[in-house]
């Protein structure tokens, strides 16, 4: 014993113990391991808690008869941590762990789309689906906030998504009718149901209202899962062969009667047998020398200089479209979420406030629109067809997954960005000065080069902001997953008189990597560093504090008595590696996970053969 006090000794103990949490912290604010490396970390750590706990606190209790107590106990322990747990995770302590904000959103993720599918309308019910369905289509759901004004997509774009809305509200438009609203849509409304059973190009257009949260279903990730479920087979197939899809066919697609009905029999009859079908009109085909025509582009030049393999991905995402005289492609001020290859006809480029400058002529070969497309801006002009034209479109949303596909792809437009003429653009015709032109620039390639098209909000931060007391909340957290450790050095303490070296190793070695984990976590949603800091100090203080207040509780105290204290102690602990070191880990490494466990748990038991 380290003092004459038991209390002392636990106190100093415990200090010791935990002193790896303020500078797990500090490592973590100025620097974030790679995932791998943070999983050995977090992994390595587990396994050496799981070993200490055996050999420190379940071993002795067993040896000393005592088993059913220490069982109850560690039972009492789990059920407690999880209690606790759940009651600060409401309040936003799930945000402690990328672990722990997986599993909570996850668990939010699921009772939302379980609500929203009991009340979705304009579709066949989808809430009689059962659990195992839904699990499945969270797995591929994607939850989107679109802004008012955005075009989600327009007509002859492909059918890649279904779409319900949780809040907000949609217009659908009929190009056959100028752009037309024919329909208005809002909460639970679910929308691009047509294209999306038949597989065809959409025939209408949809635009958001205002500010609108999607729940978007991607076709393709949904037929995927259709081999495998029986049960989605038949929700598509109750789709397909209706008489709603028949209409729609006839009347947008002008498909006959005839037509309508030998489709629908060959479609439920292949996706009963092979869980696929093919749409009822097979898409247009463009010639082989669309590549090369993207090569030797000029006028904005940004595909000139890219590899023939990159440029045949990029052909390959490209929509095709006809569209009459008169058309309007965009207009001055709208948000640029696509791109304009010309192959046929001619495009009038004019601004509608200064109709004293000529318009600039699009001829075939060249592109429009791709400035604003590639700075994310607003057209500063509109773009009309002067005759019948031919045009290849590039969404934005391709464009992305293709930036994150191909690397070559990322520095070609961070080299492009750096161009004269997009300084020009920006400065001259977006009005900003050159020094917020530059800036702009700079962060915009330094984010691409980095892997993401644009910096943008992500989703956690909004949780953050939605909790009050958040950062309150994940301190609780944090302290719910240290309490345990504590009483279970002042138990250690008050019965050997010290702590063992598999123990204080256990401990040392798993609280290194949460405070690193963690304290990156927090310092990425926006907490300062000197409060990230004091938290992680004063936490090693509470666990000295902890340590020796258990040496006193259990001073005196019967076998069975401290049996069962033992038990709740250890079933918490085990209760947190598992629900959160582990997963983790396991999320960030993958199958690093098993050895580094292994090893963890080894070398805590080579520590207690030293002692």
């Amino acid at each position: 014993m380290i003092f004459d006090s038991v209390v002392l000794s636990a106190l100093f103990f415990g200090l010791i113990s935990a002193a790896t949490l303020p500078l797990g912290a500090a490592v973590g604010v100025v620097w974030r391991p790679p995932d791998r490396t943070m999983a050995v970390l977090l992994a390595f750590g587990g396994g050496a808690l799981l070993a200490a706990l055996t050999i420190d606190l379940i071993a002795p209790g067993v040896d000393r008869g005592h088993f059913t107590d220490l069982a109850l106990g560690a039972l009492l322990g789990g059920f407690l941590f999880k209690l606790l747990d759940w009651l600060v995770n409401r309040k936003g302590g799930y945000l402690r762990k990328p672990s722990t904000a997986m599993t909570y959103w996850r668990g939010q993720a699921r009772e939302r789309l379980h609500r929203i599918l009991v009340g979705v309308r304009r579709t066949q019910p989808m809430g009689a689906l059962s659990r195992a369905a839904e699990e499945q289509l969270l797995s591929i759901m994607l939850i989107r906030d679109i802004p008012a004004g955005a075009c989600l997509y327009r007509a002859d774009d492909p059918a890649h998504n279904l779409y319900i809305i949780e809040d907000g509200e949609v217009e659908l438009r009929d190009p056959q009718q100028g752009g037309k609203v024919f329909e208005r849509l809002r909460k639970h409304d679910a929308f691009g149901r047509m294209s999306f059973a038949t597989g065809l190009s959409r025939a209408t257009e949809a635009y958001t209202a205002r500010d609108t949260r999607l729940l978007i279903l991607p076709r393709d990730a949904f037929m995927d899962l259709l081999e495998d479920s029986e049960e989605l087979r038949a929700l598509m197939a109750g789709r397909i062969g209706g008489d709603e899809v028949a209409r729609y066919l006839c009347e947008r697609h002008g498909l006959s009667a005839e037509e309508v009905s030998a489709w629908q029999q060959q479609a439920l009859a292949s996706l009963a047998a092979t869980g696929h079908y093919d749409p009822p009109v097979h898409s247009e085909t463009v010639s082989a020398d669309l590549v090369g025509l993207l090569a030797h582009e000029q006028r904005q030049g940004f595909f000139s200089g890219l590899s023939e393999e990159a440029l045949v991905r990029v052909a390959e995402r490209l929509i095709h479209k006809t569209d009459p005289e008169g058309y309007t492609f965009f207009h001055r001020g709208q948000p640029a979420d696509r791109l304009y290859l010309l192959r046929q006809g001619t495009v009038y480029l004019f601004d509608p406030e200064d109709r004293s400058r000529k318009p600039t002529v699009v001829r075939p070969g060249d592109s429009f629109g791709a400035f604003a497309f590639l700075t994310e801006g607003t057209h500063s002009v509109t773009a009309v067809a002067h005759e019948q034209t031919q045009v290849s479109v590039l969404r934005h949303r391709d464009f992305e997954d293709l930036l994150d596909e191909r690397s070559e792809l990322r520095r070609h437009l961070s080299e492009y960005l750096r161009r004269n003429q997009v300084v020009d653009y920006l400065t001259g015709q977006h009005r900003l000065d050159a020094r917020r032109a530059a800036q702009w620039i700079d962060n915009a390639t330094k984010s691409i080069e980095g892997g993401k098209a644009f910096p943008s909000l992500a989703e956690m931060t909004k949780q953050v902001a939605g909790h009050e007391g958040a950062a309150m909340a994940m301190f609780l957290g944090i302290l719910l997953d240290g309490i345990p450790e504590s009483f279970v050095i002042g138990a250690n303490v008050l019965v050997t008189g010290g702590i063992s070296l598999s123990l204080i190793g256990g401990l040392l070695l798993a609280n290194l990597p949460e405070a690193l984990s963690s304290a990156a976590g927090m310092k990425e949603q926006g907490m300062r560093i000197g409060k990230i800091l004091w938290m992680w100090t004063s936490l090693m203080l509470i666990t000295g504090i902890g340590a020796g207040f258990g040496a006193l509780f259990l001073e005196g105290a019967p076998d069975a008595v401290f049996a069962w204290i033992e038990g709740i102690a250890a079933g918490a602990m085990l209760t947190m590696v598992a629900e959160t070191m582990l997963p983790e880990a396991f999320h960030k490494g993958g199958g690093v996970v098993g050895i580094s466990t292994l090893s963890g748990f080894l070398a805590a038991v080579f520590f207690n053969t030293l002692g």
